[in-house]
């Protein structure tokens, strides 16, 4: 552990009492839980930082729509500009770009035609929005699990394979929102980015001493390689022996750059920027100069990346129109348990059968 860290620890006693303290408020009824009359699910975690969020939510989206039902995703809207209710789609057409929905449900509203996406900070406010306006039948909750004013009928934690051996410290001094024992309130656990059988069966080694709630596994996959500009597909192999500077801004940089040794790309130069960042004119001359520098072929860079830089302006936006630049696009794929994970939504839809007719 650094210095900082330790002198941080304090702190993150002071946080876990307060955590702590919420959680029974919530437990005996201080705090106020609302029930919205459709059948939620919540997607969420115990860290800070990316876990595969985004991609479990849109499979989950693709699952429900394929069994017929309408489906809205409720989001805060991280690190949105604003606050309030704002429609990010209407299931037709979306209304907000990222700056105004935030990110995730901004890319989740551009790929999942058919779906509402609603963002508010007030969970319960954008669920009843969903289902009184909109007739949906089922609502995911994006990033959920800390939101426990809006009750769920179905409680899915995500934590990466590679994350669970490490220390669980709470905030500052660690990663950690809660503490493991917060998993008592999950119906079931998912480690997402496990490469293998055997790597998810280490994680779940590790996960059965501190939880016993039921444990699915599932991998990140390339499902496609686009053109920025024209958002074309290209053959995953296009870009092998080439020259790539790959740049990002998401929670786990680590994660992205995994992916793209896997695809047995010879990666120059990797630039990696904060979670969400907004990228400067300052930013987009580094990137160019990186890729000039390194006498790099192609940038590439990942999705959401794609969509922030679309919605900016000035050298950003002229970025996406750079003919070498090109992302990556993801997808989440069950690799243990989806008998398991198929039961849990089945379940769920056969409990609220009534509700959705």
């Amino acid at each position: 552990m650094t210095s900082m860290r330790a002198l941080l620890l304090p702190l993150s006693y002071l946080f876990g009492v307060g955590v702590a303290l919420r959680n029974r408020f919530f437990d005996i009824g201080l705090l106020p839980t609302e029930h919205v009359d459709v059948p939620v699910i919540s997607v969420g975690n115990i860290s800070a930082g990316g876990v595969g969020k985004t991609p479990f939510v849109e499979f989950l989206a693709r699952w429900f729509m394929q069994q017929g039902k309408k489906v809205a995703i409720v989001s805060r809207g991280y690190k949105r500009r604003g606050n309030g209710t704002l429609v990010v789609s209407n299931g037709l057409v979306q209304c907000a770009e990222a700056a105004l929905a935030g990110d995730e449900p901004a890319q989740l509203a551009a790929k999942l035609k058919g779906t509402v996406v609603i963002v508010d900070e007030r969970r319960a406010r954008g669920a009843n929005l969903a289902r009184n306006r909109f007739k949906v039948d089922v609502i995911l909750l994006d990033d959920g699990f800390q939101h426990r004013s809006l009750k769920r009928d179905l409680d899915l934690v995500l934590l990466p394979v590679d994350e669970v051996k490490k220390k669980h410290r709470l905030l500052p001094a660690g990663n950690y929102r809660e503490s493991t024992g917060a998993l008592r309130r999950c119906d079931g656990v998912v480690l997402t980015r496990c490469e293998s059988k055997e790597h998810f069966e280490q994680g779940l080694a590790t996960v059965k001493t501190f939880t016993d709630k039921p444990v699915i596994g599932t991998a990140t996959r390339v499902s496609a390689v686009r053109r920025a500009q024209s958002h074309f597909s290209v053959d995953l192999n296009g870009l092998k022996g080439k020259k790539i500077v790959a740049f990002s801004g998401i929670g786990d940089p680590v994660s992205f750059k995994r992916t793209l040794h896997s695809l047995k790309w010879e990666v120059v130069r990797f630039l990696p920027y904060p979670d969400h960042h907004r990228y400067s004119d300052s930013d987009v001359e580094t990137i160019k100069k990186a890729l000039k520098q390194a006498e790099g072929e192609y940038l590439v860079t990942t999705e959401k990346d794609v969509y922030r830089l679309s919605d900016a302006g000035g050298a950003a936006r002229e970025l996406i129109n750079h003919a070498s630049l090109f992302f990556v696009e993801i997808e989440q794929a069950v690799l243990v348990g989806e008998e398991l994970l198929e039961g849990w939504l089945k379940r769920f839809l056969n409990r609220h059968a009534s509700s959705l007719i």
